[in-house]
């Protein structure tokens, strides 16, 4: 394979990628000032094309395949992978399970603001307005949903075959995409090699796994908080230059305030709230024993024993396997360094389906959440009154989609959402927290 990789100067691009850059600047400047920051690379070694913060990569005979209009689409898909901070997000994620996720993303923005893409990219009405780790949750949800059960038994099949886990058949294998036929392997960047597979609802148009239009790399450099931060200036800038000119669309203005909205740690504020949540005072009880030998009868900072740490985890099902796994550990994290009295978590749809009690000094291995079905918050509030517990504090993991109590609590209640805070509803009482996983 033919791995020639080119740097381009400003006097060296591509010529149709130079004249559908300068297209966008005219009549798109919200994307044309984003992919003027963008170096040009010849990559023939890339199926389609890649973007990884600092480059637009292409092959050059992917390049000639496409349209003036497709190309023109092709530049701002890439420019708004970058806006969006999609080459900073990815973490631990699965590569390829991240474009997919990312370009469902972002292509319904692309298309909103009158731009053409090609054939087969990814597109679907559920994902609309979603943030690309939320359609990665979908994805990673409905991927182990379709992976055969360990004790499933093999179905003949008509030329005498069979299917399931034992590989020897037509089932799902390890390292087979959701909604991919067996013998077909994946081709790396996409393209057509895959059949069809409808991904998305009843009205979602038929999309091909895979198929995409680039690739989001990571970017690679010692300085990326800096360009991270470069770039957040940089669509601020475009996004106000074309505001200026009457050329942002909606879309865009909600997705520029959402790229350079800062991301806040949740679990960092998850701890500094139950630190916070938890009694401190200085106390003559315990004199401080530096000053003791001097005469000073002087009070020490004394921190009496944590009461109850209560968590309850929404069990109907909206909140995805791979962040309940993050939010137990936190649990675990939390219960080893506070040491409250006892730990409860608590599982909840509608009512409460499951009650784990970890008195100090346990190793608590957390069971799997218990539940399914609707979600209401109210269960929970009025099992720790029923049962007479005095909660240091409370810790809610759900997406925030129920009813809450009438009245709060007299014990502080941090609400965990796993729906963008931008999105998500308001609790009536408490601090809320937007949970990334």
């Amino acid at each position: 394979m033919d791995r020639t990789v080119t740097l381009q100067g400003n006097g060296a691009v591509h010529p149709r990628i130079s004249r559908q850059r300068t297209e966008l600047v005219l009549s798109q400047p919200f994307f044309g000032a984003l992919a003027l920051r963008l170096r040009m690379v010849e990559d023939r070694s890339a199926k389609t094309c890649w973007v990884d913060g600092e480059s637009f990569g292409y092959n050059p005979v992917y390049i000639d395949s496409l349209t003036d209009l497709e190309l023109r689409g092709v530049l701002a898909h890439e420019v708004l992978h970058v806006a969006n901070g999609h080459c900073w997000r990815r973490g631990p994620r699965e590569d390829r399970r991240w474009n997919e996720a990312c370009d469902y993303a972002i292509n319904p923005i692309v298309l909103s603001s009158g731009f053409v893409l090609p054939k087969g990219m990814l597109n679907a009405a559920r994902f609309n307005g979603k943030s690309a780790e939320e359609i990665y949750g979908v994805l990673t949800q409905e991927a182990k949903q379709k992976q055969p059960k360990p004790d499933s038994q093999p179905q003949p099949q008509p030329d005498g075959q069979s299917s399931g886990p034992d590989g020897k058949g037509q089932g799902d294998k390890p390292g087979d995409k959701a909604g991919e036929k067996p013998g077909k392997q994946p081709d790396g960047n996409g393209g057509g090699s895959q059949p069809p597979s409808r991904l998305g609802g009843p009205n979602d148009p038929v999309t091909e796994p895979g198929s995409s239009c680039g690739e989001v790399r990571q970017y690679q450099g010692a300085d990326k908080p800096v360009k991270e931060a470069e770039w957040k200036v940089a669509v601020v800038q475009a996004a106000k230059a074309a505001q200026m000119r009457g050329k942002l669309p909606g879309d865009l203005q909600a997705m520029a305030g959402d790229a350079v909205r800062p991301v806040v740690d949740w679990r960092a504020v998850l701890h500094r709230f139950a630190q916070q949540s938890s009694p401190t005072d200085y106390s003559f009880a315990t004199p401080n024993r530096r000053y003791l030998h001097l005469g000073f009868y002087l009070p020490s900072l004394h921190t009496p024993a944590v009461g109850d740490a209560v968590f309850v985890r929404d069990s109907s099902g909206s909140v995805f396997d791979e962040t309940q796994a993050q939010f137990d550990a936190e649990i675990l994290s939390v219960f080893h360094t506070l040491k409250p009295a006892r730990l409860i978590v608590m599982d909840c749809d509608t009512r409460v389906t499951q009650v784990q009690v970890f008195e100090r000094g346990d190793s608590p291995e957390i069971k799997p959440v218990r539940g399914g079905g609707g979600t209401a918050f109210t269960d929970p509030f009025n099992r720790v009154a029923a049962d007479g517990l005095n909660p240091a504090f409370l810790v809610y993991l759900t997406d925030m989609v129920g009813s809450f109590p009438a009245t709060s609590p007299h014990y502080p209640v941090l609400w965990a959402s796993t729906t963008p805070l931008t999105r998500a509803r308001r609790a009536p009482f408490g601090e809320t927290v937007e949970v990334i996983c």
